[in-house]
């Protein structure tokens, strides 16, 4: 009887898990703890060289530390014409990662002169792989995988963006 009580003592506490521990699969099939909804501060629009409008978003954005450190993280979903404009204190190699995000991401780096320096294109949702630009940015726009693309955005492009609030 001693022995019986033993075992189910134990096959008790391995069924039990500690709070807050789950596997990466688990965290990547979980349903986000917040509803977030999409805020419309301003519209931006992106030109090719020959002063064309390849693309319009309507965008949130974000500018505070603790804003840019949350970006996209758990939302699951933003329309193909919206977008997160990161707004950076400063000019440089501003790194990202796309760890608790939902969304398969375009990243599209741009400097102080609104030209589009960098994309990466098609980031993979939670992956802790650092994404780094080939040049100095000072804004990084995110928008859904495959956008620029459809929309021929390249490198070299000029964007042109303005708050509505």
């Amino acid at each position: 009887m001693k022995y019986f009580a033993l075992i189910l003592l134990t096959l008790a506490l391995l069924a039990c898990k500690p709070e807050g521990s789950s596997s990466q699969a688990e965290a990547n099939t979980s349903v986000p703890q917040k509803e977030f909804t999409f805020r419309k501060d301003g519209m931006l629009e992106v030109f090719g060289s020959d002063g064309t409008r390849k693309a319009e978003f309507e965008i949130e954005i974000v500018s505070t530390v603790e804003d840019r450190m949350r970006g996209l993280m758990n939302r699951e979903k933003i329309g193909e014409t919206q977008g997160m404009l990161f707004i950076h204190d400063y000019s440089d190699y501003h790194s990202f990662w796309m760890k608790d995000t939902y969304l398969a991401l375009d990243m599209v780096f741009i400097d102080e002169n609104d030209s589009i320096v960098h994309i990466a294109a098609d980031a993979v949702p939670f992956s802790e792989e650092i994404i780094l630009p080939d040049a100095p940015a000072l804004y990084t726009l995110e928008v859904l995988a495959g956008v620029c693309k459809s929309s021929g955005i390249v490198v070299g492009d000029k964007v042109n963006w303005k708050r509505t609030q």
